[in-house]
């Protein structure tokens, strides 16, 4: 690489290589600043163009050193996009830009009302345990109840249970009340 700079050509002041390279610079910088700055596409568009005079620079160089060159940004090219893309998704700003504000801090925050929230919905089902009420719907084992006026959807203990009959609730299973019926 070292050698490949040093080269001069000898027909001006300045060599291709070197500015392949500062292409090459010119197009990571665009690149990067692309993340930042909306544009719609067109600072990675100069940023792509930048590589394509970096092509040519190379190839205006040497033949060979261009087929080089071209090879390395098919090879190394995706693999670089892949691993500043999966950088960039882990990062906060790609989190409040994806997923509409929602960051790791956030995410324990949510995480712990989730968990409040149900911790108050199975102390209100508990609630019910020994009352009484009927079945909304038929219960196959699954179904709605009414007890005191609300809705709730229950779970038969055995079977199943019809419409319109008489229900006691006897357990909390996840988020619905376990009921039999009651006889008569």
């Amino acid at each position: 690489m070292i050698n490949l700079l040093a080269q001069t050509v000898p027909t001006g002041n300045s060599s291709p290589i070197i500015w392949a390279f500062v292409f090459i610079g010119i197009s990571l910088v665009l690149f990067f600043v692309e993340v930042f700055v909306p544009s719609a596409g067109l600072i990675a568009l100069m940023g792509g163009l930048s590589i394509v005079a970096s092509l040519i620079a190379f190839f205006m160089h040497d033949t060979n050193t261009g087929l080089i060159a071209t090879g390395i940004y098919i090879v190394f090219g995706p693999v670089l996009a892949w691993i500043g893309f999966r950088i960039w998704v882990a990062s906060p700003l790609a989190k409040r830009m994806v997923l509409g504000g929602i960051v790791e801090e956030d995410e324990d925050e949510a995480r712990q009302r989730s968990t409040q929230r149900q911790e108050e919905r199975r102390a209100e089902l508990e609630s019910f345990i020994g009352k009484q009420g009927t079945t909304v719907t038929i219960l196959r084992p699954v179904g709605v109840v009414r007890i005191e006026g609300m809705r709730i959807d229950a779970l038969a203990e055995t079977g199943s249970i019809e419409a319109n009959r008489l229900i006691e609730v006897t357990a909390v299973y996840d988020n619905q009340v376990k009921v039999r019926v009651v006889p008569t």
